[in-house]
């Protein structure tokens, strides 16, 4: 690997360590989130269920870094990473301000907006950074 690809594969291994962290949460201390959101322990439910899609993306991440051809063609789990990074991180910026679901009392941190824009900083330094390889 040239030194520049190997840098990128270490930021989607930094993605991954990231998502693989939320998804050990889900999986093992869904409580300590949902009681983080301040909500009772209803919503476990709705926690793993958003788990369910987190999964997949940490699933076909690990596969990308490990396959023979590394990540040729899938530009698609690139675009959908980055599109959920850029989704979160307006979501949880404009709850963070108050600026949408000001009533619901739940709370976040700054904490999860600086995760949130790492994630999405990361996410599209990765398609700059395999332009050529992602999309054949």
């Amino acid at each position: 690997l040239s030194r520049g690809l190997g840098d990128v594969y270490k930021r989607q291994v930094l993605v991954l360590i990231m998502i693989s962290f939320y998804l050990i949460r889900i999986i093992f201390a869904p409580r300590g989130i949902a009681e983080e959101f301040g909500v009772d322990k209803s919503g476990i439910y709705i926690t793993r269920i958003l788990g369910t899609f987190v999964a997949p993306l940490f699933a076909i991440g690990a596969y990308i870094v490990f396959r023979d051809g590394g990540p040729a063609g899938c530009w698609i789990w690139y675009v959908t990473l980055a599109t959920t990074s850029i989704l979160q991180l307006s979501y949880e910026s404009c709850f963070y301000f108050k600026k949408i679901d000001a009533d619901i009392g739940a709370k976040n941190k700054l904490l999860d907006v600086i995760v949130s824009a790492i994630f999405t900083i990361i996410s599209v330094v990765l398609i700059v950074g395999l332009s050529d390889k992602i999309y054949l």
